[in-house]
């Protein structure tokens, strides 16, 4: 599955350390309001689909640490050709040299909105078979909670911004903005890609030669002891390559390149956590959950431009 990158140009604010002890609530709009379309509520399975989308957000907010904030998710209006895409998601970035995770995961961890808008977005094509149902797909499903996980995940910041050269996908500029997630990318020999202010000093031929691997201590540790391989194939993939974990090598994870039909995924592996936890994000205690509060569902039309990336799925 591809990463999709928002970017909006704006006035970077000062970073606030992070807050804890709170938890995410989620203002979902769906454009499809109440036609008969994707998650429209004139569709027979309009509501099961937003109930199984918000049961994945719902995961999130019980598996981080983080203020005690609301976030904007805007589901945009669904697809439904079928063309080779399953879905794709994102966040904005501020567009400055250095690493970041994005606007969704400043404004979980600060409490501080940084933006008037969204703080992430996702498409679903529903021209395929999907399971709209959190339980096990039948025959020939896509399982929508597992798709749904994948795609917000990549909008809390697990996504590479490096392209084929080096450079950043958002400006094609040296240093340039990169993802957090960048920072920890190292050849198989444990040498970086990135210095310290974001100038690429990797080979770029190990981009495409299956020799990327995230470093980071909770990964390594999840991963016995070694790197974390991550998807770099011969053809680099624009939005998929460096964004996943290797397919082959972790196929119980959550953020690999691609989905199989009948598969379902409803947590997290540990390598997936691992990660995650490398790049930013608090893992709250099990024993001291709070229930979420109540999702607010909002029938609107999301407008904006974007960069956009899409997600691919497996036969």
């Amino acid at each position: 599955m591809r990463a999709t990158v928002f970017v909006v140009f704006l006035v970077l604010v000062s970073f606030v350390p992070p807050a804890t002890a709170g938890i995410i609530s989620w203002n979902v709009t769906y454009a499809d309001g109440n036609s008969a379309v994707g998650f429209g509520l004139g569709n027979a399975v309009g509501q099961t689909r937003r109930n199984t989308f918000e049961a994945a957000l719902n995961y999130v907010s019980a598996t981080f640490d983080t203020a005690d904030v609301t976030l904007d998710f805007a589901v945009n209006a669904s697809e439904t050709d079928g063309g080779g895409f399953l879905a794709s998601a994102g966040t904005y970035f501020f567009v400055t040299p250095g690493f970041s995770n994005g606007i969704l995961y400043q404004h979980a961890t600060t409490g501080i909105d940084p933006t008037s808008g969204s703080d992430g977005f996702v498409t679903f094509d529903f021209g395929y078979n999907w399971n709209p149902e959190n339980d096990t797909p039948t025959v020939g499903q896509f399982d929508l909670f597992t798709i749904a996980l994948h795609e917000v995940t990549h909008a809390l910041g697990f996504l590479s911004l490096t392209g084929a050269d080096g450079t950043s996908r958002l400006n094609s500029v040296d240093p340039g903005p990169h993802s957090v997630l960048d920072s920890f990318l190292v050849n198989g020999s444990g040498d970086p890609f990135f210095a310290a202010g974001g100038d690429f000093i990797g080979n770029t031929a190990d981009l495409t030669g299956n020799n990327v691997f995230f470093s980071g201590a909770n990964a390594v540790a999840a991963n016995g002891g070694n790197l974390v391989r991550m998807y770099a194939p011969a053809t680099f993939a624009s939005g998929s390559s460096l964004s996943h974990v290797d397919l082959t090598t972790y196929p119980g994870a959550v953020m690999t390149p691609a989905i199989a039909r009948n598969v379902a995924k409803k947590t997290y592996s540990e390598i997936d956590l691992g990660i995650l936890q490398d790049i930013g994000w608090t893992l709250r205690s099990s024993a001291t959950v709070p229930e979420p509060n109540s999702f607010i569902a909002l029938a609107g039309i999301c407008g904006l431009c974007a960069y956009r990336r899409r997600a691919s799925l497996a036969a």
